[in-house]
């Protein structure tokens, strides 16, 4: 908390502001602003684009609209230095982006081509986790790699 305020003086919202509308046919499943700046933030949108905005200094703007995604783009994470968002679609890639320019890194297909639903970067090594809805195949210890499924 700030100072001697109460919970609810710090949470003591004035109203809602529309500051981005560029997603005006198509929810938007996540916003989430980049790791320590509170200036940078993005959003995706199930009409297969991810928003790249800046909300100061001066007034707010879309920096980049990221294109490729050929279905919803349902999930997306900064990484630790903010310098690649993953972005997961239920066109079943997930993609690799360069949020400072807007190319596509890597694209990368689900090998059964589910909708991919969420991903995460690992926080202490940028590893990432994806989590999709086809159904998960046994674990096989004559195929799998060793440890438990």
């Amino acid at each position: 908390m700030a100072g001697d305020t109460t919970l609810s003086e710090n949470y003591a919202f004035a109203g809602v502001y529309h500051v981005f509308d560029q997603h005006t046919d198509s929810a938007v499943p996540k916003v989430q602003f980049a790791h320590d700046d509170r200036h940078l933030l993005a959003c995706c949108s199930l009409d297969g684009t991810i928003s790249v905005c800046r909300l100061a200094p001066g007034p707010p703007a879309v920096l980049r609209v990221l294109r490729g995604h050929g279905g919803g783009v349902a999930d997306f994470a900064w990484s630790l230095s903010n310098d690649v968002l993953v972005s997961a679609s239920l066109d079943g890639t997930l993609r690799l982006w360069a949020p400072a320019d807007g190319r596509c890194i890597r694209r990368v297909p689900d090998p059964d081509g589910a909708a991919l639903l969420c991903c995460a970067f690992q926080p202490l090594n940028n590893n990432l986790t994806v989590v999709s809805d086809a159904p998960a195949a046994p674990w096989d210890p004559a195929t799998s790699p060793p440890g438990p499924p």
